[in-house]
């Protein structure tokens, strides 16, 4: 049956149109992105990593200290200790006031875990590590950490951390309340993050972060993160090194996932705007760091925790 002349002209605009989106990336929110500037995928990755790898990473260093803590409370030099939460831990140590039972300044432990879990329900550590302590009073350490492949297993994510750091942690306890705030800096700490099937690598250099968890009675009920850092990722997906510095203290649920706050992404031809509230993550993109906002993304805490990683 012959088409009738009307209908194929007017499927002509459709057709051109259907063709000029295509030229145009299909008409989507990336749709005149420059060469240099970042996509939407990007920014959700980006965002969402920055967000979670670097609290992740100080909560597996601040476990390091922690467990290293109980062991030598509890343990013997040089004889497998059972940990508290499960698994092992053996140490030899070097110092002038050894046997106490805690860590002294000037002491030099040199710890293997296999799964130890300082308490039930505890990340658990393996592999082997060195902790120097640069000075300890009563409620405050401050030690030195070499990691070499030590292994962190975390609720949502096993990290594996290479490199040295600083970390200095002081407690305050107030009734059934505990403040515990730890400062970690480190030149470089690299990251191998498992999560399900998806491997990634960060490269984390220039770290110094602030942490704050308060509990009370025992239970997480409050949790806060500030600081900068460069990472470099290596994702499953793509590439790419950002700058990242807090504006003021971020507020994180128990689970890790950032629940208030704001930070700045900076890479070499764009910034980014990260503002968070409770469910949401509202990301900005500068293309070009010329102070204007191009393009704005929301994405759910949930498709974030889902990105991590």
């Amino acid at each position: 049956m012959k088409k009738n002349p009307s209908t194929r002209l007017a499927l002509i605009p459709a057709a051109a149109m259907l063709a000029l989106l295509a030229a145009c990336g299909g008409g989507g929110d990336d749709a005149g992105t420059p060469v240099t500037g970042v996509t939407e995928s990007q920014a959700q990755a980006m965002s969402a990593n920055s967000a979670v790898v670097p609290s992740e990473t100080t909560d597996a260093a601040t476990t390091l200290l922690s467990t290293t803590q109980l062991v030598v409370a509890g343990g013997t030099a040089s004889q497998t200790f059972s940990c508290a939460g499960g698994g092992t831990a053996v140490f030899t140590a070097s110092g002038s006031n050894l046997g106490n039972g805690q860590l002294d300044t000037g002491e030099v432990y040199n710890v293997t875990y296999t799964d130890c879990r300082g308490s039930a329900g505890a990340a658990s550590l393996s592999g082997s590590a060195t902790l120097t302590v640069v000075s300890a009073v009563a409620g405050a350490v401050e030690v030195a950490t070499s990691t070499s492949g030590i292994v962190v297993t975390l609720p949502q994510r096993v990290l594996t951390l290479n490199g040295t750091s600083t970390l200095s942690q002081t407690v305050v306890t107030n009734g059934a309340t505990t403040t515990t705030t730890n400062h970690w800096t480190s030149p470089q700490i690299v990251v191998t993050s498992q999560r399900n099937a998806r491997s990634s690598t960060f490269t984390l250099t220039g770290i110094d972060v602030m942490r704050s968890i308060t509990t009370t009675n025992g239970v997480i009920s409050a949790r806060s993160s500030s600081g900068t850092h460069t990472m470099n990722a290596v994702l499953p997906n793509g590439s790419w090194t950002v700058t990242t510095a807090t504006q003021g203290a971020v507020s994180y649920d128990a689970n890790g996932m950032p629940t208030q706050g704001a930070w700045t992404i900076t890479l070499p031809n764009n910034r980014i705007g990260v503002n968070v509230v409770p469910g949401t993550l509202t990301v900005t993109v500068d293309f070009g760091a010329d102070g204007s906002i191009d393009r704005t993304y929301v994405f759910t805490s949930a498709a974030i925790g889902a990105e991590a990683g």
